[in-house]
């Protein structure tokens, strides 16, 4: 059975949880939830609380903290295409990962999102999956290569069984990575013999490193 979950970030061990107007009109309105249905909160750091609506509070009963099974560090450049991106985003939320990077590269395309936006979009991923974990949002002008030095790209070395699984790498733009950026990357693997989609490239990529 499909138990709704909440964020609150500052929820705490309080018997009793106070849900802001705007969740509970979704709750009630969007969701048909009612007095004494089951309800999550998640606050975004590894803690889920089980509890049951009451009015516009949720009365907890009980709670667990999840362990995170790995910390990947992802830095992936916007997409002009907001569904696509939005999508991108999303995925690498319900995927845990622990920290997102957006930033520009050379070939990224002129775009115009706002973070809170982007907030949104996380928090809302973390709502419908779920998930015990909120990933960090960054939002740096440039790629720093210094903490990510492996890149995914069609150019590299194919991803094996013996490759070593990655905590952190940079994924490219629609346009590709200048041979200036490819330069600067310690190491370059590929995924596959053809050029993929920059969320298909992130999205199995995170999925091959956890």
């Amino acid at each position: 059975m499909f138990i709704p979950t909440i964020y609150i970030e500052n929820s705490n061990d309080n018997m009793s949880v106070e849900v802001s107007d705007k969740k509970l009109h979704h709750l009630n309105k969007v969701l048909r939830l009612r007095d004494g249905d089951k309800i999550n909160i998640s606050n975004g750091k590894g803690l889920i609380y089980y509890g049951n609506l009451i009015n516009n509070f949720v009365e907890i009963k009980n709670s667990r903290m999840y362990q995170r099974q790995n910390s990947l560090k992802i830095f992936v450049p916007y997409l002009r295409e907001k569904n696509r991106f939005r999508f991108l985003i999303e995925k690498l939320t319900e995927l845990n990962v622990n920290e997102i990077y957006i930033g520009i590269t050379k070939n990224t395309q002129n775009t115009n999102y706002s973070k809170s936006k982007i907030k949104e979009w996380v928090v809302s991923a973390l709502e419908q999956s779920g998930s015990a974990y909120l990933p960090e949002l960054f939002f740096p002008e440039n790629i720093n290569f210094s903490v990510f030095t492996t890149c995914f790209d069609i150019s590299g070395e194919s991803l094996d069984k013996k490759t070593e699984k990655l905590n952190n790498f940079a994924i490219g733009p629609e346009g590709g990575w200048t041979d200036e950026e490819l330069s600067k990357f310690q190491h370059k693997i590929k995924i596959s013999e053809f050029s993929l989609r920059t969320e298909t490239a992130a999205i199995t990529a995170v999925s091959l490193m956890m």
